[in-house]
C-alpha cells in the first residue's frame, strides 16, 4: 500500500488478507495491535506470519511490541496456532490477552500497525474487509483497542507447561 494518507483497498479472500497482513507486519516500525475473535487461522496461522512477528520484535526489541486481544483462546490452543508458539518464545514483546465479557460485543477484527495503517473486518465471521491508511480512523481504532486491552487479561491456558 502506498504511503498516501486516506487510501483504502477492499479485501474479500483469506489469501488477500494473509498477503496484506504479512506486508503490514513486515513494514511495521513501532507497534502492532491485533483484535480478533480467534486469530482467524485462515489469515494468521501461517509460518510466515509468525516469523514476521518474531522478526519485528527481535529487531530493536526494546522499543517494539505486539499486543493481541482475542475472545476465544481455546480455538487458538486447539488449532496449535503458529502465533501462539511465537508468543511463548517472545513473551516480553508479544502478548496475548483474553477479551473481557463486556467487550465481546465488538464483532470487528483488525490489525493496526504503527498507529496509522490497518486492516479491518467489521464482522470477524466474514472475510470482507478493507486495508486502510487513514490516521484519523486509525486513532479511533487504537482508542478502541486500548479500551479493550485495559479490561482484558492474560489467560493461563495460553502458557505452555514444561515437564
Amino acid at each position: 500500500m502506498s504511503n498516501a494518507a486516506n487510501t483504502e483497498i477492499s479485501l474479500s479472500s483469506a489469501s488477500e488478507h494473509h498477503q496484506h497482513t504479512l506486508e503490514l507486519i513486515q513494514s511495521a516500525t513501532r507497534n502492532i495491535f491485533i483484535h480478533c475473535h480467534d486469530l482467524t487461522p485462515r489469515i494468521y496461522n501461517h509460518p510466515d506470519i509468525a516469523s514476521a512477528l518474531a522478526q519485528f520484535v527481535v529487531t530493536n526489541s526494546a522499543q517494539r511490541y505486539v499486543r493481541i486481544a482475542v475472545s476465544d483462546t481455546n480455538a487458538i490452543i486447539n488449532c496449535d496456532h503458529k502465533i501462539l508458539d511465537t508468543c511463548r518464545r517472545l513473551s516480553s514483546n508479544i502478548t496475548i490477552h483474553k477479551i473481557s465479557r463486556e467487550h465481546t460485543k465488538h464483532t470487528e477484527s483488525f490489525i493496526l500497525v504503527d498507529d496509522k495503517i490497518f486492516i479491518l473486518r467489521k464482522d470477524f465471521t466474514n472475510l470482507d474487509g478493507n486495508l486502510v491508511n487513514n490516521p484519523k480512523q486509525a486513532k479511533e481504532l487504537l482508542n478502541l483497542f486500548n479500551d479493550i486491552w485495559s479490561h482484558s487479561q492474560s489467560d493461563s491456558n495460553l502458557n505452555r507447561l514444561y515437564l
